[in-house]
């Protein structure tokens, strides 16, 4: 029997639709981790978008963690505890202002001390997926493009996190940054026009390079003011 698709409520856009749908799906049991998710062109279908939308969501979870592509195999959900998926899908959708102000000064924290201990224990192999990163950054910004510098960037920070060597930093960033990226996006708040960031991204692969961790936090200190007066404007706004 055929599956009729599901029509996309009107204050919803394509993009987030779908995360939606994947998301319910994995709540009700109908997905599992670790499960290979339909074709592309079988998603449009049943959700009745454009295949180009199905890509964008599921380039946007894959970078969030929540999915991974396997060469020849297809798509599939990672295969972490649900309740760990399920908290990486909470904000990618929408936060409220109180929530993202909270939720910024939480990663400024976690962020401040994972470029300070990645300084300290990062490994050679660290090192390098910290670069590829930051050259995949920059590729995204010479070309103005907004979606994979958004992408690119949230990339940058994971390796630095990985790098701390402490896996509970890093779980704890891997739930929030999405929010938090996904509001900037949203938003539109970062601009090719400004470099500033493209030169702190490449002051920070060279303190972690170097080993100067003091450094290395005081200028994440710096890179995140502007989130964080963002989020205190956002707080401060009347309802």
């Amino acid at each position: 029997m055929d599956q009729k698709p599901v029509h996309i409520i009107e204050d919803q856009n394509p993009h987030d639709f779908i995360i939606r749908q994947i998301r319910r799906k994995l709540q009700s049991g109908e997905l599992k981790p670790g499960m290979r998710l339909p074709a592309e062109r079988k998603m449009a279908e049943e959700y009745g978008v454009s295949r180009t939308y199905v890509r964008t969501a599921l380039k946007a979870l894959e970078s969030y963690g929540i999915v991974e592509t396997k060469p020849q195999s297809g798509t599939f959900i990672v295969g972490l505890d649900i309740s760990a998926i399920d908290g990486l899908f909470a904000d990618i959708l929408r936060l409220d202002a109180f929530d993202f102000a909270s939720l910024a000064e939480m990663r400024a924290i976690l962020e401040v001390n994972a470029a300070r201990l990645s300084a300290e224990r990062r490994s050679e192999e660290d090192l390098e997926k910290i670069h590829t990163a930051l050259v995949n950054y920059e590729a995204a910004f010479e070309r103005g493009d907004q979606q994979q510098i958004y992408t690119t960037d949230f990339e940058f920070h994971r390796c630095i996190a990985a790098a701390s060597g402490n896996s509970t930093l890093r779980s704890m960033l891997m739930l929030i940054t999405p929010d938090i990226m996904s509001i900037y996006q949203k938003q539109r708040i970062c601009s090719t026009a400004d470099t500033v960031p493209l030169e702190e991204h490449r002051l920070l692969y060279r303190f972690i390079a170097e080993k100067r961790p003091e450094v290395a936090a005081q200028l994440m200190k710096t890179h995140l003011d502007g989130m964080l007066q963002y989020a205190e404007a956002l707080r401060s706004e009347p309802v």
